[in-house]
């Protein structure tokens, strides 16, 4: 180890040394070729079999050796080399950017040993031009995993004029494995005007490119683009391909919100029942006035599925101005499923945030519309975070109740714990209700402390 690195400073003093020379010798000639004493230099540093030497030697391909002169015998130099030796140093050559080696890269590409096939189409990417998307596509859709992960770096990465119309224009006639890469790697170069050859490919005979057609689409979509999606969704069946386009839908209703709703709630009309179901969710991500009326309309929806999602939806839906609609389905106890969600939902709505305090009208009544004591438990918890005589006085009448009487015991500690000194008198005969009526010791033991913090001092001594 020791005897690799004084190899390797050694090697560096002389470069550094011979950059000198060179550059005292042509201070005034920019533009002449580099010292063949120092490419060869490099050329033996590449050729070493240390590696610390080698990668020095690319190190110096990569940053210093400026020329086409240069590039051409590194060229010359690939076939002297062990596979990896010459991986390393094509790669080396696509990361320079000189054309001068394209052919070479092209060749390898295309014969030879994984590791510089992989290197060379890896060095395309720097190297290429539209004319190489074809070699490059094909390769990504049937090389070797190292070819497949290169090929699609390099289509990725392909720069100048006419690419991605090339590739725009490659994705409408390729075989079905080769359009599938065509069509990820518009999608990852972002490029909007493939939109009409990816909506085109979502129609494909082949599965696998409608798939690859809409994992593009829910990149390059755009919101005015909305009912096109709305669409696809309807004139696609149940399963895989639906969901896909759903999420494109989801993706466009987040970036533009409630402007998304009409056309989205127009899409309702007509629609099967998997493509209602999947439109209701586009309604939920846009959010708004007409989206939550279109949504509420669905509860009166032919189809049990569509209404029990219009449910599950409501339940969820941020806007305070669901609560309504959430009260009338609490109120409808003919459907327990309906009952719960809709109790949940209110409770959720009622509970404090950073934009608003909590709404303890609406806890109370949850409280008078739930059924079940499951449910009651679930508004206890709810009240038991606001710390206010309001919440206290909700919660307390409940400590009588011999199926909640330990759960609102807790929850009015919980209350009086962060209630203000000011309201000592109603906290302490609060507590005392608690201390004589609740079996759990932890909750009696933190009704004696606010107890306690509250009494009065006693008189000096």
């Amino acid at each position: 180890m020791l005897n690799s690195f004084c190899r390797r400073a050694v090697a560096v003093c002389l470069l550094a040394a011979a950059w000198y020379t060179v550059t005292a010798e042509t201070a005034c000639a920019a533009e002449e070729e580099t010292d063949t004493g120092l490419v060869q230099m490099v050329v033996e540093l590449i050729k070493d079999a240390d590696r610390d030497m080698h990668a020095l030697g690319l190190q110096q391909v990569r940053e210093e050796l400026p020329g086409e002169a240069v590039t051409r015998q590194l060229v010359d130099l690939l076939p002297e080399l062990p596979p990896e030796r010459r991986a390393g140093l094509i790669e080396a050559l696509g990361e320079r950017g000189d054309r001068a080696a394209r052919e070479a890269a092209v060749e390898m590409a295309r014969a030879g040993e994984e590791v510089v096939r992989a290197a060379a189409l890896r060095a395309l990417g720097r190297l290429g031009d539209a004319s190489h998307i074809e070699l490059l596509a094909s390769k990504a859709a049937s090389g070797s995993d190292q070819e497949r992960a290169a090929a699609r770096e390099s289509l990725q990465r392909l720069g100048g004029q006419g690419i991605d119309e090339a590739m725009i224009a490659a994705a409408k006639e390729a075989e079905a494995p080769v359009r599938v890469e065509l069509l990820a790697a518009l999608a990852a170069r972002n490029v909007r005007a493939a939109m009409p050859v990816v909506l085109d490919n979502v129609r494909a005979g082949e599965p696998e490119v409608r798939q690859a057609a809409l994992d593009a689409l829910r990149y390059l979509a755009e919101p005015s683009q909305i009912e096109t999606v709305v669409e696809l969704i309807k004139e696609l069946p149940a399963g895989p391909e639906q969901t896909k386009a759903t999420l494109v839908l989801l993706a466009l209703s987040s970036r533009d919100g409630a402007a998304c709703a009409p056309a989205i709630a127009a899409g309702l009309e007509g629609a099967a029942p998997t493509a209602r179901i999947a439109l209701l969710h586009g309604l939920a991500r846009a959010g708004g006035p007409e989206a939550l009326e279109a949504v509420s309309a669905r509860l009166e929806d032919e189809d049990a599925a569509v209404r029990d999602e219009a449910v599950r939806i409501l339940a969820r839906w941020p806007d305070p101005a669901a609560a309504e609609t959430l009260r009338r389905l609490a109120a409808h106890r003919g459907n327990l499923r309906w009952h719960v969600l809709a109790l949940r939902g209110l409770v959720r709505l009622a509970q404090p945030d950073p934009s608003q305090p909590a709404n303890l009208k609406l806890v109370a009544e949850a409280l008078q519309l739930a059924a079940r004591p499951e449910e009651k438990r679930l508004v206890l918890a709810a009240a038991a975070t606001v710390p206010s005589p309001e919440a206290l006085s909700l919660v307390l009448p409940l400590v009588d109740d011999e199926g909640l009487s330990e759960e609102a015991a807790l929850a009015a500690v919980l209350i009086a714990e962060k209630m203000k000194k000011a309201d000592q008198p109603q906290l302490q005969a609060a507590m005392k209700k608690v201390i004589s009526t609740a079996k759990n010791s932890e909750t009696i033991r933190r009704a004696k402390k606010v107890l306690a913090v509250g009494k009065p001092a006693g008189p000096s001594p």
